[in-house]
């Protein structure tokens, strides 16, 4: 059961999640937001130090649920290359979602002159990174990966995840990519991935 406090950051956060995506970061204001959830700034205050941190918040807040189910595909009992191309699926299309894609704008154009930039990839991509990265050094020493450095490895997995899609949706040229495009753009990028951290003499089909 929620407690009252709960309620009240999550109808924040859900206030603000409209106010930065009508205006933006930079134009969205405390007093706006703090006038559509109905209370007063120092209230809003007290559950968010600064209106970086908040705008942080209320993008993990709409990730959360998705990257909860991404990294539930990482299972070390399942097919290695299936677990990896549902994963990658499950990834494109969250980096992919309109919403995220103009939030993650206001992070990059921010990032120059507040501390917006390493908040935003302490609490998101940091913590994505380590997820992979531990799931790749267990399938290295169960044998399923030859063994190198898993942060590197998982570095090129995202990356390559990245590949297809990543400058097309940033830049306005694709939007909601179709789901068979995801998948194939997933199984591509896996493929790659195995071909290069194969354990030596493995067939890669």
């Amino acid at each position: 059961m929620r407690t009252k406090s709960e309620s009240r950051r999550n109808t924040i956060l859900d206030a603000a999640f409209q106010v930065f995506l009508e205006n933006g970061f930079s134009a969205a204001s405390m007093s706006e937001i703090s006038a559509r959830v109905g209370g007063s700034k120092a209230t809003l205050y007290s559950y968010f130090a600064s209106k970086e941190e908040l705008f942080v918040a209320v993008i993990h807040q709409f990730a959360d649920d998705q990257f909860a189910e991404l990294l539930g595909m990482l299972d070390l009992q399942a097919d290695l290359a299936v677990a990896l191309e549902e994963f990658g699926a499950c990834f494109i299309k969250l980096v992919s979602h309109p919403d995220l894609i103009r939030m993650y704008r206001n992070v990059v154009g921010e990032s120059s002159h507040s501390e917006i930039g390493r908040m935003f990839y302490a609490r998101g991509p940091q913590e994505l990174h380590k997820e992979v990265s531990l799931f790749l050094q267990q399938c290295m020493a169960q044998g399923k990966l030859r063994q190198a450095d898993s942060h590197i490895a998982a570095q090129h997995l995202v990356g390559l995840l990245y590949a297809e899609m990543r400058d097309a949706t940033l830049f306005g040229i694709l939007e909601n990519p179709a789901e068979t495009a995801i998948q194939a753009a997933s199984q591509r990028a896996i493929e790659v991935f195995l071909r290069g951290y194969a354990v030596p003499g493995t067939v890669i089909t």
